[in-house]
């Protein structure tokens, strides 16, 4: 009886480690942080906000590093490297505005890419030259698309005002990117 209880003890300790460590994934790891740390300053049902604002740092980042990787040469179009070189920019500046808004309200960032965000970039850069120019503004399509509706959300729902705020401050700038890379799809496919 008492080796049931202890083992039963024991497989409940297992399970509630495993939970706490999560998984591997960047973005569920840094919601699972920030949803603690707003938790243990009272503050509830803040999953949505941590995961968009985990989300929205592994997109800029992807963004980032498509863009490095398309501009140090993997496109072969001088437009795809343009736009490239232009999302660097851009998403470096969006990363560092949600990076202080992160450091003002408790919300944990993650530093590398999230699992789907991983799987965009390694599924475009295993292509190489008028195939990777076409994954690239595709695939920055899908992106820009979901991208779109997430802030938009978070603008309109979120519970942090900062938050709402820097979502709200971003979507012309993801509005603008959208439409370039829709023309740049165009140019290519018609081409």
């Amino acid at each position: 009886m008492k080796r049931t209880i202890l083992n039963g003890i024991t497989l409940v300790a297992l399970s509630l480690g495993a939970v706490a460590c999560g998984s591997e994934d960047s973005i569920d790891q840094a919601v699972a942080q920030s949803t603690e740390q707003f938790e243990t300053a009272g503050m509830t049902e803040m999953e949505n906000d941590a995961l968009f604002a985990a989300e929205a740092a592994s997109a800029s980042l992807l963004q980032i590093e498509l863009g490095e990787e398309a501009a140090a040469g993997m496109a072969v179009s001088p437009e795809v490297q343009a736009l490239a070189k232009e999302m660097i920019a851009d998403h470096q500046q969006m990363r560092n505005e949600l990076q202080q808004m992160a450091s003002q309200s408790n919300f944990v960032l993650p530093a590398t890419l999230g699992q789907a965000h991983q799987e965009v970039y390694n599924e475009v850069t295993a292509k190489s030259g008028l195939a990777f120019d076409l994954a690239y503004v595709d695939r920055m399509a899908d992106q820009y698309d979901a991208l779109i509706r997430r802030y938009e959300d978070i603008a309109e729902h979120g519970k942090l005002m900062e938050l709402k705020q820097y979502a709200s401050k971003q979507l012309p700038l993801l509005r603008k990117h959208r439409q370039m890379i829709e023309r740049l799809e165009d140019k290519i496919k018609n081409a």
